[in-house]
């Protein structure tokens, strides 16, 4: 897990003599210290870690571990207030200190550093509103992302299958809570009987650790039913979320490209919203960022002339 951008940093323990530190000479160097505290943590929980400690370095001007001596609570509180100041939200705020302070917490322990330079009564957590949105939908938004992906226009090629796996993407991810690194990971031979029931065994979770979560019946019917379209279209892959695009056909999908999905989604039911909810189009436009009014509109016109119809006025005969 390397932090110091500078390797020799890790690759010979600090020398007292040669600089102001004044402890033990440490009996691991800082990398092999960090690797084994740090090791049972997932990839990405590593590299946050890594990532926050050469942010701050960076911020810092530090290129060598003893520098960090002269660092003290203020010295960390001032950092994070340039957090703050840079437009960080209160809840990565919060992850990038508690990384720092996990990891400066190993370089003292080991002798690298003096002292920790944290300290809980100067530097708290930032406060989170608990009225911000979370980005939790009600039903009858999922419902009307659901209904969006049914009238998204795709590629005509892979139409169906995206219009399947997209769908059952969402479900996947409502149904079972499950990260979208989770769902992009998930294989075939992941989808196990535990007795009466079925799971998904998540290998690659944040925590490190393998996880099982269960699988409601609709859930896996839908599953099953995707796995026979796939077999129909000869794309052989061990992924149950494949990407579908022509150069990555079958191949992994990442998780930022499952994020899209949703944020496609997202995009599409807040245009229709807004309309429904009476707003001008001249405004949706603007907001949806459409060169052209008539792209805003078809977010509304097939619904709208379902719901105000000829039909529905016509005498019955």
């Amino acid at each position: 897990m390397k932090i110091i951008s500078v390797e020799e940093n890790f690759s010979q323990p600090l020398n007292p003599e040669t600089g102001a530190l004044e402890v033990s000479t440490p009996v691991v160097a800082p990398a092999k210290a960090l690797e084994l505290v740090f090791g049972e943590y997932s990839p990405n929980t590593q590299r946050a870690y890594a990532r926050a400690f050469r942010d701050l370095q960076d911020w810092a001007g530090i290129r060598e571990l003893r520098e960090m001596e002269s660092f003290d609570p203020l010295r960390m509180l001032e950092y994070k207030n340039f957090l703050k100041s840079s437009g960080k939200k209160p809840a990565t705020i919060n992850q990038i200190m508690s990384a720092l302070r996990k990891v400066c917490k190993v370089l003292t322990e080991f002798g690298y550093l003096k002292q920790n330079p944290f300290k809980a009564s100067i530097i708290r957590a930032e406060k989170i509103d608990s009225s911000a949105g979370k980005g939790a939908l009600q039903v009858s938004q999922l419902n009307a992302m659901i209904e969006a992906n049914e009238t998204l226009e795709y590629d005509g090629r892979v139409a169906p299958l995206l219009r399947f796996r997209n769908g059952l993407v969402l479900k996947f991810l409502y149904l079972t809570a499950a990260r979208r690194g989770e769902a992009a990971d998930l294989r075939w031979d992941d989808i196990v009987q535990d007795g009466s029931f079925y799971v998904a065994v998540l290998r690659h979770t944040k925590s490190g650790k393998e996880q099982r979560i269960k699988l409601r019946m609709e859930l896996l019917e839908e599953l099953e039913e995707w796995k026979r379209l796939l077999q129909q279209n000869n794309i052989e892959t061990p992924y149950v979320f494949p990407s579908l695009g022509f150069r990555t056909l079958g191949r992994q999908m990442c998780g930022k490209g499952i994020n899209d999905i949703v944020a496609h989604y997202l995009r599409h039911t807040a245009i229709t919203l807004a309309l429904e909810l009476g707003e001008p189009l001249q405004k949706v436009q603007s907001y949806a960022r459409h060169a052209s009014a008539n792209t805003t509109i078809r977010y509304f016109h097939d619904r709208q002339l379902l719901e105000k119809n000829p039909t529905d006025t016509l005498p019955l005969i």
